[in-house]
């Protein structure tokens, strides 16, 4: 059987609806000075307990839409490379967990939680 490690990532409370507001409204977020396309509107992060680690949230896209951007680190803080989490088709950001591996081995079997603060 193949291992699975999970970690629980964090988002604010009624986050899975502010995001997805951000995603689907950018026209409703005055974005910062120097932000650009790729970088984060809001984020969070999670760690496994091999020191692998995930950042992510929804990013600047266009004036039509932001996307979710997920990126993972090894323990040294390196980034892996490719797209272990892959959200290109998300529409929103009501997701409660991702399943991902870092490469085809398939092992071990990494699940993200994502929840809302309390």
């Amino acid at each position: 059987m193949a291992t699975q490690l999970e970690a629980t990532m964090t988002i604010p409370k009624n986050g899975k609806n502010l995001w997805t507001d951000m995603m689907q409204n950018p026209s409703n977020y005055k974005i910062p000075q120097g932000i650009t396309e790729g970088n984060y509107l809001a984020a969070s992060y999670a760690k496994f307990s091999d020191g692998v680690f995930v950042f992510g949230g929804v990013a600047v896209g266009t004036a039509d839409y932001n996307y979710p951007l997920f990126m993972v680190f090894d323990k040294d803080y390196n980034q892996i490379g490719g797209w272990p989490i892959d959200p290109s088709d998300w529409e929103d950001f009501q997701v409660n967990s991702i399943e991902f591996t870092l490469n085809d081995d398939e092992d071990p079997t990494y699940i993200l939680n994502i929840v809302e603060e309390k």
